[in-house]
């Protein structure tokens, strides 16, 4: 009876902020930089002599570029089809396309008081075993995450399709998006007898929707 009920407000939860998500004005392309950084790998081409502005709205005009690095010294750019983990690169400037909805900057949304704590401290815990540096990082880009996770996800297999949403939420957890559809495909996935995943997966489904 409490699995199934978990499983319930999973769905409602679900229901509720996808919604929510649906209500969003389309989406623009901005750069998001990070100081002595580099994403290393999946270059796309490099561009010489050139300032960080001019990288910048290079990769933005760019439909196949979804970050940079940019070496501060020599004045290169390197263009990325996709990208994974930063790392640290003395010099080094690197950035990432991110989308953000057209509206204006109105603060933070009010707290949902109508969940109870024990909800908000639930999903946070799973966001934080995500985000931990001990968590086993992918190794394939971003892109190629959502990919493979959409293909699993219409063939069927619902297992894979949500370990690849969970690496790819690792890479980028800011991603409503991509926690929206890792709920999903939780609460697709057939939990394992004999294990603790019939009473974690709703857990994890309604931290996911949170």
């Amino acid at each position: 009876m409490a699995m199934r009920a978990a499983r319930g407000l999973s769905f409602l939860l679900l229901i509720f902020f996808a919604l929510g998500g649906a209500a969003l004005a389309a989406e623009a392309r901005r750069i998001v930089t990070t100081d002595n950084s580099d994403y290393f790998g999946f270059d796309l081409r490099s561009e010489q002599n050139v300032s960080l502005d001019q990288c910048k709205t290079t990769c933005l005009g760019d439909t196949a570029c979804r970050a940079f690095t940019y070496n501060t010294k020599a004045k290169w750019c390197f263009l990325k089809s996709d990208y994974n983990q930063l790392k640290s690169f003395t010099g080094a400037v690197a950035g990432k396309v991110a989308n953000v909805d057209g509206d204006p900057d109105i603060g933070a949304p009010p707290a949902l008081a109508f969940f109870p704590n024990w909800m908000a401290d639930q999903a946070q815990q799973f966001r934080n075993k995500l985000t931990d540096p001990a968590y086993d990082k992918p190794t394939e880009g971003l892109a190629a995450l959502q990919a493979a996770a959409e293909q699993a996800s219409l063939t069927g297999d619902h297992r894979l399709a949500m370990q690849k949403y969970q690496a790819a939420i690792s890479v980028l957890p800011d991603d409503g998006a991509l926690w929206l559809a890792l709920a999903r495909e939780i609460l697709a996935v057939e939990p394992a007898s004999n294990t603790t995943e019939p009473a974690t997966f709703p857990m994890n489904a309604t931290s996911a929707a949170f």
